[in-house]
């Protein structure tokens, strides 16, 4: 959820939903901040899905949200939306800790899933949430969407093929400017930049060696953020190993200066034995400048063309809709990503006792 706030949203915007054509599936969203918001937006505008209601326990906010796409109920709660709105799906867009609770409500009324990343912030809750989601026979997905971004999709394959020979070593980079900790989040003090940031690129890494993380021994950093009476880390870094012998770095932090002309900065290098990739997500070609400054607009993941959304989010909200109409399992099914939350809970528990941690096999 790194990289929201670069799209205008649409705020005070009126839609009208098309209710024409067969087996439109009826979604509505959880959570209706920045990235929910634009949840229901992408969903009011597919012509294959209708955004059939909102929830936020900020009510005025989902009624605002409601009428700016054309959202027939507004609710307080997921209860309230699944009983008034009668969804077949919802997103569940709420802060990283407030997963379970709506996840787990909407999977007990038959209703299938999209949460976003990360999964849920310990072992227990992700557990709770794939058993519901077994026992309910429908989809949870995870919103890891940066796999849909061409550059990671590409060198997933190339890893597929066999191109790059065994994946030796991996190091990935990942830091918000300052905004993110102090005032896009009301909530940065209930998660770490390891949580909002690392779980993309411990998603990717995972996904590129197809394999688990069996050991880690994370470091943190806390100075900037605790002067502004923010209780959680400037800065983790996490070494991992995973079970066939793959080593990876990952460093998450969201201190980078206001200035910085990105709201994200990343970069990932994999090692490979038979070729080298170097995946730099700066500039994303396109550097625009103005009398006051100099911008980085990232459009891998979300971009606007004629008023719709594009990119990776698009194409994983997408995803999402063709496995429940399908039947078949997500790419990143909360099952199959499972191993990012028990990663995470190992990076936590390392920050804690300042030794190397064992992450359990799911």
């Amino acid at each position: 959820m790194s990289e929201a706030g670069s799209l205008p949203e649409g705020a005070g915007a009126q839609h009208t939903p098309d209710t024409s054509g067969p087996a439109r599936l009826r979604i509505g969203v959880v959570g209706v901040g920045l990235l929910g918001t634009r949840h229901a937006r992408l969903w009011a505008q597919q012509p294959d899905v209708e955004l059939v209601g909102v929830a936020d326990a900020r009510r005025e906010r989902a009624d605002d949200v409601a009428a700016a796409w054309g959202a027939p109920v507004a609710a307080a709660s997921v209860d309230e939306l699944l009983s008034r709105a009668r969804p077949d799906a919802i997103s569940v867009a709420t802060p990283d800790f407030l997963h379970r609770e709506p996840v787990v409500a909407a999977l007990r009324a038959g209703v299938h899933v999209l949460c976003e990343k990360p999964l849920a912030m310990t072992t227990e809750d992700a557990a709770a949430m794939v058993e519901a989601a077994r026992r309910a026979g429908r989809h949870l997905m995870v919103n890891h969407s940066m796999r849909w971004i061409p550059h990671y999709a590409a060198l997933k394959r190339q890893a597929a093929s066999g191109d790059l020979g065994e994946i030796v070593a991996a190091h990935s980079f990942k830091s918000d400017a300052l905004y993110v900790a102090t005032d896009m989040l009301a909530w940065a003090a209930r998660t770490t930049p390891a949580y909002f940031l690392t779980a993309h690129d411990l998603d990717l890494v995972r996904w590129f060696v197809d394999d688990e993380v069996e050991e880690v021994y994370a470091q943190s950093a806390s100075v900037v953020l605790r002067a502004r009476g923010i209780d959680t880390p400037d800065v983790v870094q996490a070494s991992v190993r995973f079970r066939r012998g793959c080593i990876a770095q990952f460093e998450a932090s969201w201190i980078l200066p206001n200035t910085f002309p990105a709201l994200t900065d990343n970069y990932m290098h994999v090692l490979g034995s038979k070729k080298a990739v170097y995946l730099n997500r700066g500039p994303e070609a396109l550097e625009t400048y103005d009398e006051g400054r100099v911008a980085y607009p990232k459009l891998g993941t979300v971009y606007e063309h004629e008023g719709r959304i594009y990119g990776s989010f698009r194409h994983a909200l997408e995803h999402f809709t063709d496995c429940v109409r399908r039947g078949t399992e997500p790419l990143t099914s909360a099952a199959r990503v499972y191993g990012v939350v028990a990663a995470l809970e190992a990076i936590h528990r390392s920050l804690e006792t300042r030794r190397p941690e064992h992450v359990a096999a799911p």
